[in-house]
């Protein structure tokens, strides 16, 4: 493994990279408020793959987008796709997890003659919403960049504490795991700790897609899907995602016990195993 970093646009997109050149290419996408760190357990299991795992702009290494609005899910497709003409990469795989598993979608669908496979960990389609309720829903994300200017960030005394408090969060880690993620998302400033996210992350979306605008870059996506859930996982509870899965002819499903990160230490060798399977085919 060892580290990488892209420049495009004015910004810096950092990321980590495995395996070896000329092997399977795969660009792997992390979680909202995850970063690459994500794959650090996953990685080394993965066979015959050349792998960059992004930071994915405002979250890990990589830099602040600089204007006002939120992290609209389809904001990270042409830097992905940067990504890969950088490197050459006329068509490549595609990994994500939970809202990274959301973008590789759209990519796949967006991009379909470049993607050759899809493997997407706990998440499948982007949220949706009724075609009615996009004002609302616009009103709610103008408000909440409005709340949220000048917003304090939180501090912690130490870089264990900035640890528990992920290990306590909305989706709850393991050590191990909020430890992988907090050694890269963690910065330290005059003394106190605190996760570099960009703040702008907690907005809500000013618009997202209806339920048809869904399905057309689903109906697109070229490769089998690979859809990996967990058990106890937070995929679960939205009905969308299994509408999606049921309507889809060209996606194999695994169930494996765990939780929403049961990629990380939890259960990376077994997702591995499924990962390695599909890949290879």
């Amino acid at each position: 493994m060892h580290e990488w970093k892209f420049e495009f646009d004015g910004a810096t997109y950092c990321g980590k990279r495995w395996g070896e050149e000329g092997a399977l290419p795969v660009i792997a996408l992390h979680g909202w408020l995850d970063n690459c760190a994500t794959f650090d357990f996953l990685a080394p299991h993965l066979k015959n793959v050349d792998l960059i795992a992004l930071d994915l702009a405002g979250q890990g290494k990589s830099d602040h987008r600089k204007h006002g609005g939120a992290y609209n899910i389809w904001l990270d497709i042409m830097e992905v796709i940067a990504v890969a003409n950088e490197l050459g990469w006329k068509q490549f795989a595609l990994l994500g997890h939970s809202r990274g598993a959301m973008i590789s979608t759209l990519i796949a669908g967006t991009f379909p003659d470049r993607v050759s496979h899809l493997a997407v960990i706990e998440a499948f389609a982007p949220m949706v919403v009724e075609a009615k309720e996009a004002p609302q829903q616009l009103a709610n994300a103008v408000q909440n960049l409005l709340d949220i200017q000048g917003k304090e960030r939180s501090l912690f005394p130490t870089f264990n504490d900035a640890v528990k408090a992920r290990e306590k969060g909305f989706l709850k880690l393991c050590n191990a795991d909020a430890l992988a993620l907090a050694k890269r998302g963690v910065l330290e400033k005059k003394g106190k700790f605190f996760w570099n996210n960009d703040i702008k992350l907690n907005a809500p979306s000013e618009v997202k897609f209806t339920r048809d605008q869904a399905q057309a870059f689903i109906d697109r996506i070229q490769p089998e899907v690979a859809i990996i859930l967990g058990e106890q996982g937070f995929a679960n509870e939205f009905s969308e995602m299994k509408d999606f899965i049921g309507a889809s002819n060209n996606v194999q499903v695994s169930y494996l016990p765990g939780g929403h990160h049961l990629h990380m230490s939890e259960q990376c060798e077994q997702v591995a195993e499924v990962l390695n399977c599909y890949f290879s085919a």
